[in-house]
């Protein structure tokens, strides 16, 4: 019983190694992914490169279902969910669901949260360049994010979202003041 015990728990540690390696790798591309969307320099390839690893990392841990909603792969998750659904949003389609990303809800609902302010960097930049109205389609989307975000009222063990609302919040009445104040200028 105990090399049997002994093999379950290296077979385990390997798990947690290889999610914890694969969820940094796929972080690290999705901060390329997001970094090329507001920069122009949008990489397709890139986001189904970073769907594709994320599935092989869900794969490799099926056996491992704590795994699967462990702080490395939730978070992999999440940063992935925000990559797609700032992208999206951004070009304005329609956000592919949760499962259409083969993710957790938390991990979707917590990528749409972050998802708000990588948008509101697309929104500044617009106003610095004087383009009030892509600034305000890009509010608009925004807003609209915003508003499904506070629909949540969960407790935080089943998602952890209210701190990430109260972020969305802020960052919506700081960037409301924006638009605001450009309309404002742009009339004087």
């Amino acid at each position: 019983m105990i090399a049997e015990v002994e093999a379950s728990f290296t077979e385990e540690e390997s798990a947690v190694d290889l999610a914890f390696t694969q969820s940094r790798r796929i972080i690290r591309k999705t901060k390329t992914a997001i970094h090329g969307i507001h920069t122009g320099n949008r990489d397709p390839e890139l986001i189904d490169n970073i769907s594709s690893d994320l599935a092989g990392l869900l794969e490799a841990i099926a056996g491992h279902p704590k795994l699967y909603y462990g702080n490395d792969v939730e978070s992999a998750m999440m940063e992935f969910a925000e990559t797609v659904i700032y992208d999206y949003a951004l070009r304005n389609e329609d956000i592919p669901s949760f499962r259409d990303l083969d993710i957790t809800p938390s991990a979707w609902v917590l990528g749409l949260a972050d998802s708000i302010g990588e948008l509101r960097r697309d929104m500044l930049a617009r106003l610095m360049k004087g383009e009030l109205d892509g600034a305000m389609a890009i509010f608009e989307k925004m807003e609209e994010l915003s508003d499904a975000l506070m629909t949540f009222d969960v407790k935080d063990s089943v998602a952890p979202i209210r701190r990430k609302q109260d972020i969305a919040r802020s960052i919506m009445d700081r960037s409301r003041t924006d638009i605001a104040t450009a309309k404002i200028m742009k009339t004087v």
